[in-house]
């Protein structure tokens, strides 16, 4: 597995955990019937903001620690380069998951506009769009890296 390949995996498995603990928060919030209420929107974003904050922290401590290890386990100290063929495994990555984050946008709103949906409802389908398209992004960064661009 190459350097980059780790790197991505270890981004997303930092992405897992976090929404992983922030799906039972919010599903301890719906248990407690908070997610109903009159503060239920001020309730998701500031969970939204957390969710993005301790996602960025986890991804860089990661990101962090890795270097480390993997400097200590292979003896390298030279950092490998990013070259064309990242940029553009970046870029492809990126449009899949905006791909992505934009179905579950339009999919939100479409309920909305409906009256299928509550409030609530569409703001969580916006969050989990967002995790969905980084992890989308992330496992086609992963296949591209090893099949190729």
């Amino acid at each position: 597995m190459s350097y980059q390949e780790k790197r991505v995996s270890i981004s997303l498995l930092g992405m897992l955990a976090v929404f992983a603990v922030y799906a039972v928060c919010m599903a301890g919030y719906y248990q407690d019937g908070r997610l109903a209420g009159p503060d239920a929107g001020a309730l998701i974003g500031r969970s939204v903001f957390i969710l993005m904050g301790a996602g960025i922290a986890a991804v860089i401590v990661l990101q962090i620690v890795f270097a480390i290890v993997n400097a200590m386990v292979t003896r390298e100290e030279e950092k490998p380069v990013s070259d064309e063929r990242d940029r553009l495994i970046d870029l492809k990555a990126m449009q899949v998951g905006y791909m992505v984050f934009s179905l579950g946008f339009v999919a939100a709103m479409g309920l909305l506009a409906l009256g299928m949906a509550a409030l609530q409802t569409a703001l969580l389908i916006i969050v989990g769009a967002m995790f969905f398209a980084s992890v989308i992004g992330d496992v086609v960064k992963l296949m591209l890296y090893r099949y190729g661009v």
